[in-house]
């Protein structure tokens, strides 16, 4: 019941190293079943094809249980990174703003309305919020992400509808 909650934090990067925030769920448990079960929900909404887990030594048992035990038996298309943050990295702190702020002055990330984004914000604007697993999961994941290569603006389009329609993000919705 005191342990910090597990956050998981969806984001799509585009070619031009944007990133857009499209979903957070913030639980507490201690089944392994029930991580899967939230795991596998975002799975299915987003098809997201990677997932970095960071591990302590009590937290890579649940990982290899999961990798085994779930996502392999059923067969899902996830690789599940194990990522143990080292000392050279800084404090959580340090590790959090060094990869979020340079970004966030740049407005290179873009977050959705409502839900579990006001946890986020307030998190954000806090200098010692009560709880930090989101921010620390969107640090992660962002450390994680690789943008596509490419830009639609370098196809040498010149048609203004055809732009227009190849701004519109296919998966993300929006213009991009």
């Amino acid at each position: 019941k005191r342990a910090d909650s597990t956050s998981i934090v969806v984001v799509g990067v585009d070619s031009d190293r944007n990133y857009y925030i499209l979903d957070i769920d913030r639980f507490k448990t201690d089944k392994i079943s029930e991580y899967y079960a939230h795991i596998l929900s975002l799975h299915q909404k987003w098809d997201f094809r990677w997932l970095r887990a960071e591990v302590s030594v009590g937290q890579k048992v649940i990982v290899e249980d999961l990798k085994a035990n779930y996502i392999r038996r059923d067969g899902l298309s996830l690789v599940v990174e194990d990522y143990r943050p080292m000392r050279n990295e800084g404090t959580k702190v340090e590790r959090v703003s060094a990869i979020l702020q340079p970004r966030y002055a740049n407005r290179q990330i873009y977050h959705y309305e409502g839900g579990m984004c006001q946890e986020l914000e307030e998190e954000l604007v806090l200098q010692n919020p009560s709880h930090d697993d989101i921010k620390d999961a969107l640090a992660s994941c962002v450390d994680s992400c690789k943008a596509p290569s490419g830009s639609s603006l370098s196809h040498g389009m010149t048609n203004r509808s055809t732009i227009a329609s190849e701004l519109i993000h296919s998966r993300f919705g929006g213009i991009q």
